[in-house]
């Protein structure tokens, strides 16, 4: 017999899915979705600001980072310091490449990126990390689509020197062996 609490606990939890999905869609959480990786590879630094200024955060919209599988690491609390977040680490990304999957049933979608790193656009590093990037949608109170959390799950690095590295991630005597040294 199943409890009572669970069927309205699974009730509950499909009316929030089905009310999140009909009045933020598909097509807007992609459009925002797009905007992160777009903000990120804008030049001048001011319009990368205003860019991420204009991304949909929830006021508490809470940011992690989960690197190389150990567990998230919480980086920001709500809506002004994930931009922050954003405005500080978009110095040290010199591109950010973006693939997106949505997940209608529960309102998520995520950004398959990868993050060479650099000085902005002027010094590029020969060092890509790669992430998935979940973002948790939900609606306001005035029914407009926004980001309620951001969950990267991030391998880092996945490339040194254009080259691929297998096996562990910070293990880089792949990569040191096939250069010669």
């Amino acid at each position: 017999m199943i409890s009572p609490i669970v069927l309205l606990s699974v009730l509950l939890l499909s009316i929030f899915s089905s009310l999140v999905t009909s009045t933020c869609t598909t097509s807007q959480r992609l459009a925002i979705a797009a905007q992160i990786p777009a903000a990120y590879n804008l030049s001048p630094l001011g319009a990368s600001y205003a860019a991420f200024e204009a991304i949909p955060f929830a006021p508490l919209c809470q940011t992690s980072i989960a690197p190389n599988g150990l567990p998230p690491v919480p980086v920001a609390i709500d809506r002004s310091t994930t931009e922050l977040f954003a405005q500080a680490t978009r110095q040290l990304f010199s591109e950010v490449t973006g693939c997106y999957v949505d997940f209608p049933r529960n309102g998520t979608t995520d950004i398959q990126t990868n993050v060479t790193l650099g000085v902005r656009d002027i010094i590029p590093i020969p060092v890509t990390f790669s992430a998935n990037v979940y973002l948790d949608f939900g609606v306001d109170l005035h029914g407009n689509c926004q980001i309620n959390a951001v969950r990267a799950f991030a391998t880092i690095p996945s490339q040194v020197l254009g080259l691929i590295l297998t096996g562990s991630p910070l293990d880089l005597s792949g990569v040191i062996g096939s250069l010669g040294l």
